[in-house]
Formats: structure tokens, sequence, C-alpha cells
């Protein structure tokens, strides 16, 4: 009897030592290939920033962001803005603190291309964890997440710092502790899902319907199978984080800016900008107020991804109920309409920019959709056949082909705008001075301060950032974000030399000086004096505060 009872433990003891060895072995492999798509992604960047001179302008503005709470002239934590959201440019302060050595992680954006490179490497990792999930088999696991981690999209977004990957990093964070949770009813996956989820409010916008339709489809997963206070608990505990972080911004939005909805209705938000009709084109002036128009638009961008609609009509049709369904299905296709129901709802309101960046989920919604199908068909069909190897040769096929379609898709200036020209640029070794540069536009600007150090100029940094940024002086400038900028920008007169002003057309018009001088750019304030202008990128003009101002 005792010999019978040892027999067991002994083998329950050899199994977990495999089992740890497996797992160990499984992180490590992870680690590494973590490790490797980072060195891609960080590589990329730096050849694109200092070979090329690509800069992608919202990024490096996440940065400047950074920099002005470490160097500016009132240093704090309210100077990395209350317009976007702050997690980007928080992730970034630790490499700011590099600048005095290095100067280019500000100048160049660097900062902000060390941390998308992060997250995108993190989100090849969580990929994988949802495909071990999906029970797709080992090796084609790997084969498939390097497949989306090297798809043209993934790759330059993992590379220009922008927050977009850094976004749907977090989103396939949220999948994966979901989709764990519903298969092991482990309560740690649950809550990494909600800590993932508070991350991705923190990155950007999306996450609110993102998160509001997988706490949804999380408590539809469960409708039938638990007790009503077990489903109602675990989606308290995936919302609480999100709803926690999202009162906070809402806090110091409040507290700080007088307004707790300044994210959302200020002068320099989405709301504002899109109102300038500065991003307006053809395509989405169809869709403007028009639900045919609205859905043809986003129904382009599923050709960055052609396999996702495929996938996402077979999984309505045999998996969402019937004798094959399966929660997991619910989930991915709530999510994947979560993770873009903002850009469909701004598209019709009129409130959307033209840029591809906004459909980069459709990416891997269609990689985690095709790996569900396809596990799922291999599970009941192929395995018996021994064709495993054959299917998850096609399953592979598809989704290069999907790679291909992207690159494909970014030519067309309807879906691909403006990363299609990126990325053929960056295939010709072509420089991108003057093409995407943020800073060639601004260089007779830079130039003529720097040759002038002692004058002092108030500056909205809303436009003017790439100029304060490099400048020789940073705190010669008065910026949006300093203390006493909004009294110097009333009462100039013996407090700052000049006032540097764009031209008040496109997003310009909401610069600061243009709300409250709103004649200054065309020499009509009386109490200035024009020093110098300078004609091209935003048709800047440099004018001296003179005894007569207020």
């Amino acid at each position: 009897m005792s010999t019978a009872r040892l027999v067991p433990t002994t083998t329950s003891r050899e199994d977990n030592v495999a089992r740890a060895h497996s797992k160990s072995h499984l992180l490590g492999s992870l680690k590494l290939m973590a490790l490797g798509l980072w060195l891609i992604y960080m590589s990329l960047g730096v050849y694109l920033t200092v070979h090329l001179h690509y800069y992608a302008g919202d990024a490096v503005s996440r940065v400047a962001n950074a920099y002005y709470v470490l160097f500016g002239r009132n240093p704090h934590l309210g100077a990395i803005g209350f317009i976007w959201n702050p997690l980007p440019s928080l992730f970034e302060l630790p490499l700011i603190t590099l600048y005095p050595l290095f100067p280019a992680i500000v100048t160049k954006g660097l900062a902000g291309i060390c941390v998308s490179a992060l997250f995108a490497a993190w989100g090849a990792v969580h990929l994988h964890r949802i495909l071990v999930n999906f029970a797709v088999p080992k090796p084609w696991n790997y084969v498939i997440t390097l497949i989306f981690a090297l798809n043209p999209l993934i790759v330059l977004y993992g590379a220009n710092g922008m927050s977009d990957i850094m976004l749907l990093s977090c989103l396939l964070g949220t999948y994966s502790g979901v989709l764990d949770f519903l298969s092991t009813h482990a309560l740690s996956r649950l809550v990494s899902a909600g800590i993932w989820l508070a991350l991705a409010l923190g990155m950007r916008y999306e996450a609110v319907p993102f998160g509001t339709l997988m706490i949804l489809s999380l408590m539809m997963a469960q409708w039938k199978t638990i007790k009503t206070a077990m489903w109602a608990g675990s989606a308290i505990i995936l919302g609480a984080p999100v709803v926690f972080s999202g009162g906070l911004w809402i806090y110091f939005n409040w507290a700080i800016m007088k307004n707790p909805l300044y994210f959302l209705n200020s002068n320099y938000g989405n709301l504002a900008q899109t109102r300038t009709g500065a991003y307006l084109t053809p395509a989405l002036e169809h869709a403007y107020h028009n639900v045919a128009g609205t859905i043809e638009y986003v129904a382009h961008f599923l050709l960055l991804s052609w396999p996702l609609g495929i996938a996402a009509a077979t999984i309505i049709i045999f998996f969402l109920r019937g004798k094959h369904a399966d929660s997991k299905a619910i989930i991915l296709l709530c999510g994947a309409l979560g993770a873009i129901l903002l850009e469909i709802a701004f598209a019709y309101l009129g409130h959307l920019g033209s840029w591809d960046r906004y459909f980069i989920s459709f990416i891997a919604d269609s990689a985690l959709m095709v790996s569900f199908v396809a596990s799922k068909i291999a599970q009941r069909f192929v395995q018996r056949k021994g064709l495993t190897n054959l299917w998850w040769t096609l399953i592979t096929i598809i989704l290069l082909s999907a790679n291909v379609g992207t690159y494909l898709a970014s030519q067309n200036p309807v879906i691909g705008h403006p990363d299609g020209a990126i990325m053929d640029y960056a295939l010709q070794n072509r420089s991108m001075q003057h093409v995407s540069n943020p800073f060639t536009l601004t260089d007779t600007v830079i130039h003529y301060l720097n040759r002038h150090p002692h004058m002092t100029v108030l500056a909205d940094a809303f436009n003017a950032w790439p100029i304060i940024i490099r400048s020789k002086n940073f705190n010669r400038f008065i910026i949006t974000s300093d203390y006493d900028f909004a009294s110097i920008l009333h009462n100039p007169k013996g407090r700052v030399t000049a006032i540097l002003v764009p031209e008040p057309s496109g997003v310009a018009a909401l610069d600061a000086v243009n709300r409250v001088w709103p004649q200054m750019w065309a020499g009509h304030v009386p109490w200035v004096t024009l020093l110098k202008a300078f004609p091209g990128g935003g048709n800047w003009r440099l004018y001296e505060v003179t005894p007569q101002a207020p």
C-alpha cells in the first residue's frame, strides 16, 4: 500500500520538474525573441531617423512633453500636458534624463523609439501567449508570432515612437489575460488583463470603447456557465483598474486645468483640430454624417490584413453559437469592434484624421482570428488525418500573403496615408529630409534664434515644439506649460523680448498667440514690430515687443 502511494508521488514530482523545465525553456525562448525584435525595431528606428531623417511628428512631440517636465523653466509633472494620454511621455522620462549626455534622445526623438520598440516586442510576446491558449502547435506559434511582428506596418510603428503600437500591445495584453481566465479561471490572469486595459487608457482613448466591449463580452462569455455573482465579479475585476485610472485622469484635468474634460474639449484636442478641416479628405467627407459612407471608409482598411473579414465571418457563422460555440469567439469579435469603435464614431461625426494607423489593430485581430479558426479546424478534422504540418503551412502562407497585402494596401492613398510613401522611401534608401521632417521646415527659425542667444521668446509649444527642443538655449522660451505663460501672453511688456507666431491656417489657428492676438501674424497689432519673417513650413513670424505693449 505504501509503495502504491509512493509511485504516483514520484511521478508527480518528475512531472512537476519536467513542466518547470519546459516553462523555463519557453520563457527563455520568449525572452530571446522579444530581445531580438526589440533590437530590430530599435535599429530600424535609428536608421530611419539618423540616416533617412524620418520623424513621426506626433511621436517627437510626446518626447518634447517629457523634456519640458525635466528641463523647462518651471520643471513639473504637469508640463507633460493634458491633451494626449500621458503614459508614452511618462515612460520616456527615464530616458530624457540622459539628454545632457545624448541630446539626440530628445532632438531626434530616440526616447520615443526606445519605448515603441519595447512595446512592439512585448506585443509579440502577448500574441504568442494567446496562440498557446488557442493550442497552436509550438513551432507554428513562433512562426505566426514572427509573421505578425514583422508585418510592414507593425515594424514601422515599432520603429517610429508613435503611441499606436503601445496601445496595440496593451490591447493584446488584455486579450491574453481575459482568454487565459476563461480557460483556467485564474484570477491573476484577469487582474493582469485589467492592468493592461488601464495601461491602454494611459496610451490612447480608444481603450474606452475597447474596454467597455471587453467587459460586456466577458460577462456574455460566462452568462450561462457560472452564477451571476461570479460573472459580475469578474467584470468588476477587469474594469476596476481602467475606471480608477480614468477617474484619476479626469481629476487631474479638473485640479490642474480647472476643467475635468479638458482633454476632450480644450483648444488643442482632437475635436478642436479636426474642426479646422486640416485633415479632411474626400473619403472622410463622404463618411461625414453618412452611415453607408462611414462603413465604406472603414471597410477600406480591412485590406491592411485581408484574411480578417473571412476569419471574422467564419467565427460568427460557426463558433459564436451552436454545438461548436466557443466563449473565446465573443471576446475576439467584441475586442476587434471595440478597438475601432471610436474611429467609426469619429469618421461619422467628422472628427477623424486620414491615417492608416488608426486601424493598425486589424493586423493583430487578423492574426488572432485566423489562428483561432485554424486551431479549431485542426483539432476537429486535420489532426485525425495526420495533416497538421501541411495545414499550418497553409495558414502560414495565408498570413504571409496578408503581410504582402499590408504593403500593397499602403500604396493606396485612401488606406495608406502617409505610410505607403514612407515605406517606399525606406526601401529605396532615400532621404525624407524634405518629405516628412518637422525640423527641416523650421531650420531657418532655429538658426536665427541661435544667432540671437539673449532674446527671450514667447511661443506656444503646440506648434513650436520642433523649434523649442532644438534651440541651444531652451530656457530662453516662455512656453505653454510655464506657470506664467498666460500672464505674459496677455501682458508681455518688460517680460519677454519677442513673440513667435505661425500663420493662422489649419491647426496653427489654434495657437495661443493666434487666439489671443488674432491680428498679430498679419502685423495689425500696434505694439509689436516685425523682426523676421520665415517663409516656408509654418510661415513663422517673429515680432519684437515694444514699450507700448500692455
